[in-house]
Formats: C-alpha cells, structure tokens, sequence
C-alpha cells in the first residue's frame, strides 16, 4: 500500500513542506503556509460577585489590605446584622479561626465560618463595661463587667495590628454608650 503522490509537511522541519512522488521524499520544498489561528475564545462570563451594603463597603475600603482570608466572613456578615445596624469598622481577627470583627452601632461582633466550626460572638453596647486592648498579646478583650485582674472578658480574639485594635476602638467610642479602648 502506497500513499498518492502530494505535497505534504516536511518529517524534519515544521515550517516546509515536502514533495513525496508516490514512493520516497523528493528534495523539493516549499514554505508552509500560514494555519489561520482561530479566534480567540472568550472566557466564560464571570458570576456577578454580590454587593455589599454601603456601611460595610465603606468599613472594608477603610481596612482594605487587613482582611487576609476573611473576605468569606465579610460578605456573610450582612446576614448577621439586626435591622437598621450599620457597620462603623471591621478588621481582621483570629478566634477559633480567622474571622473578622466588627463595630457597629449597636455591638461589637466576632464572625468566623470554618468548614466544621463557626464562630459567632457578640456584645451589645449596652451590656459592654470595658474594651482592651494587649500590645504584647494582641487580645483584643470585651468585658461586661469592671475590669479588674479577676475579670473574665465576653469574648476575646486576636487582632494582630494595633492599628486595627484602634480603629475599632475609635468607631466603639464613636457609637453610643461606647466605652474607651485601652491600650496595654
């Protein structure tokens, strides 16, 4: 069985293509035209990503870049404000897990969905006595009761800037009632 005589690419160089006469490759060539490259495909259109609620965009914007791995709690952190609650700040917080913390007019929150575990803690402000901060520690502490050495804090996390710690120290005195951040 023989393959008809025709012009067919070059066995030794992709760019040629080379006579066979029927029975063995023949020293002539010729320059392989040009394949037209399809068009290019367009990506799949991208899902809409949600939008935030304006007080939690602006506290975002606020805190972009201190939010490592918690975007996931910050876009579910709408489903967990009480009716006419605005987001005052946010940062970055570990607790069981990496969450984000929250200021907001009414609380202070703590939010954290793992895989297996989830972490929800709140504090109203009418219940809050006292917020601390530990530089050595990074614990960011919430008590409702006077603070003193024996004190057992509501909840506690780590938030590791200070810079975080004081921004929502500055938005919990800001919201009413609030008690001031200190500092260690």
């Amino acid at each position: 069985m023989t393959r008809p005589a025709t012009w067919l690419p070059d066995p030794l160089d992709d760019s040629l293509l080379r006579y066979w006469d029927g029975q063995r490759w023949t020293f002539h060539t010729a320059m392989r035209p040009a394949v037209p490259q399809p068009a290019p495909v367009a990506p799949p259109p991208v899902a809409a990503t949600p939008m935030l609620r304006p007080d939690i965009a602006e506290a975002l914007d606020r805190t972009r870049g201190t939010l490592i791995g918690s975007m996931k709690e910050v876009k579910l952190l709408e489903t967990y404000l009480l009716p006419e609650e605005r987001v005052l700040a946010l940062c970055g917080a570990q607790g069981q897990g990496h969450g984000v913390l929250a200021c907001t007019n009414r609380r202070l929150l703590f939010l954290f969905v793992g895989i297996v575990t989830k972490q929800f803690l709140h504090v109203s402000w009418n219940d809050v006595k006292h917020v601390h901060y530990d530089r050595r520690s990074t614990r960011f502490a919430v008590y409702t009761t006077k603070l003193t050495k024996r004190a057992v804090p509501a909840f506690a996390v780590q938030v590791s800037s200070m810079q975080d710690a004081t921004a929502i120290g500055s938005a919990a005195q800001a919201a009413a009632a609030a008690p001031r951040l200190d500092v260690v």
